[in-house]
């Protein structure tokens, strides 16, 4: 079972900022799992809420904010003084950063009620990466659909948050191919571990920050866990 790094080693270093991302490597993670939306001016940047005010000293949405307004903002210091001055990166930023060995699953967020082509954004700026091995997933099943019509080549991963009553039925009936499966850990069966082997998808895991979930998801089958301590869980 493989381990990917939540937002980087984020229980270690701010969240989705290069210094998690870097940590993570050091701490021998598999890959990365991290979240991407969009700015005012049409930029893709690394960040998980749609508000600024837990990760950084910024205010309000981040969609209302200009790539240059962003890059002002102090993501650090809410973590541990030590990172004051750490900076919100780009989807290139952080991708140039990652090794080409390491998995990466870019989580592509965009509110319901405002969607502005995100998928078409990440499609571009992923043709410049053919050489990384990227999973793009999301909660928002109509966005991923647009991105494989876009590109029949990106690799997807169905995101839920809940149970599905007939998985099989919903994956076969999804209009698109995936690679990954990811569910909370609190929604994953055996059955569901079992029917997805049975398709070749993978399972990926999230939020696993304890050893006994991770050891019960192991011997249940899952490929992967998503851990905001990849040091810890792997040691």
């Amino acid at each position: 079972m493989e381990i990917l790094a939540h937002r980087g080693s984020s229980g270690s270093a701010p969240e989705n900022t290069i210094s998690a991302f870097k940590k993570a490597i050091l701490d021998g993670c598999d890959g990365f799992e991290f979240d991407v939306q969009q700015t005012k001016d049409g930029k893709m940047v690394v960040f998980h809420d749609w508000t600024l005010e837990r990760t950084s000293n910024g205010k309000g949405y981040l969609r209302e904010h200009t790539l240059e307004e962003l890059k002002m903002l102090d993501a650090g210091s809410w973590f541990h003084k030590k990172f004051s001055g750490e900076r919100i990166p780009t989807l290139e930023e952080t991708l140039d950063i990652i090794p080409n060995h390491l998995l990466i699953n870019i989580e592509l967020k965009e509110e319901f009620s405002c969607e502005r082509e995100s998928e078409k954004i990440l499609s571009d700026i992923l043709k410049k990466y053919k050489n990384k091995n990227i999973i793009v997933s999301s909660f928002s099943h109509n966005l991923l659909k647009n991105l494989k019509q876009l590109d029949s080549s990106i690799k997807i991963g169905l995101l839920v948050e809940s149970h599905l009553l007939n998985l099989d039925k919903y994956i076969e009936n999804l209009g698109f191919d995936i690679v990954a499966y990811h569910p909370s850990k609190s929604f994953i069966s055996k059955n569901d571990i079992k029917y997805l082997k049975s398709k070749n998808i993978d399972i990926n895991v999230w939020t696993v920050n304890s050893i006994k979930d991770a050891k019960a998801l192991k011997n249940m089958g899952a490929t992967r866990i998503i851990t905001n301590f990849p040091r810890e869980l792997r040691d």
